[in-house]
């Protein structure tokens, strides 16, 4: 039986996507590769997760730049985030995580213009941000 699916739930797994490619590229080194938050392990970005301190299924705080960082599948997936070692990093990096965690319990509905608007903006970001690398690793 085939799924359906709604507009804005093929709009969510777009943003989904785009967002992930932020999140992982933003720490990403000029080379493309980046730690993971919670193990330290190095990979290339593309081989890591965009991990969550409170778990995605909480869409008030699922993409959220302070409730996301590059993991890798060992610790996102097997470990289930690593949320203690989660918190910790972000307590170290001065993110007040009870402003995040209160974030859980608002109200947050979308629609399809945040999801295209969020799109847009997040495409640029991470255009921008492959750029930076593919200028970096260019040959002369």
């Amino acid at each position: 039986m085939a799924k359906l699916t709604t507009p804005l739930a093929k709009l969510k797994k777009s943003f989904d996507t785009i967002f992930s490619q932020y999140i992982r590229l933003k720490y990403a080194n000029k080379s493309g590769f980046v730690k993971c938050y919670t193990c330290s392990t190095i990979k290339h970005w593309k081989e890591m997760q965009c991990g969550h301190w409170i778990p995605r299924n909480i869409l008030s705080s699922r993409f959220s730049e302070e409730n996301c960082r590059p993991q890798c599948v060992g610790c996102n997936m097997f470990q289930r985030g690593r949320p203690a070692v989660f918190s910790v990093n972000l307590m170290n990096e001065g993110v007040n995580i009870k402003d995040l965690q209160q974030q859980r319990y608002h109200i947050f509905k979308v629609d399809i213009f945040w999801y295209l608007t969020q799109i847009e903006k997040y495409k640029k970001l991470v255009q921008s941000l492959l750029e930076k690398i593919s200028v970096d690793n260019a040959v002369d």
